[in-house]
């Protein structure tokens, strides 16, 4: 395990960020997280970013990032390419997502800029890139799990049908290796809740672990009042992702129908990107809505009634939820997206698995706007004190300082969950 610092005491610290995707704009789970730590970093130190490119328009975000970071290196990922490798991957054994994403030339341009700029920190975000600086033992690296992957391709075994469970629960069991392998050869790993915390330490034991979580930009995500449109609930998210799309299906088949039963003009918007044929088939029942991609979700959450999220192959802490609280929106959610968070139930969000119960905490929120606008109030109030991004921040200035001995701003200890 790297373990020796390069850093200066009292100089800023020279810091490779690697991650999955051009991290901006902060629009979806990864890019949220990715975004905010690095700008915040940058305050303090000189980040120099390597990621992929989601496509070609993701390369064309490039200079939101610039704002931020000393230099941003990014390079497209090739889809047919990825697939190739995901395939050989099936075939000789490694996990199919660690090979999809890794690209020969964001490789050659990391050891370069390695070798130019010799680095004091390397972070790493998502194990999917982590291949990217195995080969730099040299100097300290975090890695950031946000969650553990694996875990997830264990979820979707658990729901798929062959030959697809058989392919799922193989990268279930390949990547939580891989995953063991990153962890004990970095110095030091991140997860983003309790919840992950307690599953690393059960598969990954004796590996140094501390929780860096997700915040919410409290400024931006504020209601603006909006006028409401009576009896509607909204679900946002990247609508291409299975775990989004299971969601939406299940609430419009096993959920929307009975709360229409009881209020017809209940309706339901869907708002987020790249939309599947399944979501984009749900826009002929009644009373649903597919936006697909827009500019700004804010307006879709202020003028609904309530945040509807039943989500059942949830991992990690979900941004959604957060950001449909910030808006003062009360939330009905399952118990595993609940779970994640660190917010007592009842205090703006209801969570349950029960479809009868699931319709039963809709329709009283949609009858009652009292008990709507206390869950709300309440909603706001709960990630006001648990999810600031200065909160979350403060973990990873102290997780940096005792990897590379560097001072943290406020001289802070390592935190208490490592």
């Amino acid at each position: 395990m790297a373990s020796v610092s390069t850093a200066k005491t009292g100089e800023p610290v020279r810091i490779f960020f690697i991650c999955q995707r051009v991290p901006f704009p902060p629009d979806r789970g990864d890019k949220i997280a990715t975004f905010n730590e690095i700008r915040h970093l940058a305050r303090a130190h000189e980040v120099h970013v390597f990621c992929l490119g989601d496509g070609a328009h993701d390369l064309d975000n490039i200079p939101g990032v610039r704002d931020h970071a000393a230099s941003v290196t990014a390079v497209r990922l090739g889809r047919p390419a990825s697939r190739l490798r995901a395939l050989g991957a099936l075939i000789t054994g490694g996990p199919l997502s660690v090979a999809a994403f890794d690209e020969p030339r964001l490789h050659r341009a990391i050891r370069q800029q390695f070798d130019a700029l010799k680095p004091d920190l390397i972070i790493v975000y998502s194990g999917n890139v982590a291949r990217y600086a195995e080969p730099f033992a040299q100097v300290p690296r975090i890695m950031q799990f946000s969650d553990l992957d694996s875990l997830k391709w264990g979820q979707y075994a658990a729901r798929a049908q062959t030959p697809m469970k058989w392919i799922y629960a193989t990268e279930q069991r390949r990547l939580l290796d891989y995953e063991r392998h990153i962890a004990r050869s970095f110095s030091h790993a991140l997860v983003c809740t309790a919840a992950e915390q307690r599953d690393f330490e059960r598969l990954i034991p004796g590996v140094p672990v501390s929780i860096v979580g997700n915040g919410v930009d409290l400024d931006y995500f504020r209601s603006a009042g909006r006028a409401k449109h009576p009896g509607s609930m909204v679900f946002t998210g990247v609508m291409d992702y299975l775990p989004n799309v299971d969601a939406v299906c299940w609430l419009c088949d096993e959920i929307l129908p009975s709360v229409q039963a009881e209020i017809p003009a209940a309706s339901l918007t869907i708002c987020g990107s790249r939309p599947s044929a399944a979501v984009r088939r749900l826009a002929k029942r009644p009373g649903v809505r597919v936006t697909g991609r827009v500019a700004d979700t804010r307006p879709y959450l202020d003028e609904a009634e309530l945040f509807a999220a039943p989500l059942r192959l949830a991992r990690g802490i979900q941004n959604k939820l957060l950001e449909a609280m910030a808006m003062g929106l009360a939330c009905v959610t399952s118990t595993i997206a609940w779970n994640a968070t660190a917010i007592p139930g009842g205090e703006g969000i209801l969570a349950t698995d029960d479809p009868k119960e699931f319709v039963a905490h809709i329709v009283r929120l949609l009858r009652d706007g009292e008990y709507r606008a206390l869950m709300a109030r309440r909603a706001r109030g709960a990630v006001e004190a648990n999810y600031r991004w200065d909160m979350q921040m403060a973990r990873l200035d102290r997780v940096i300082a005792a990897v590379t001995g560097s001072p943290t701003p406020a001289g802070s200890p390592l935190p208490a969950e490592a």
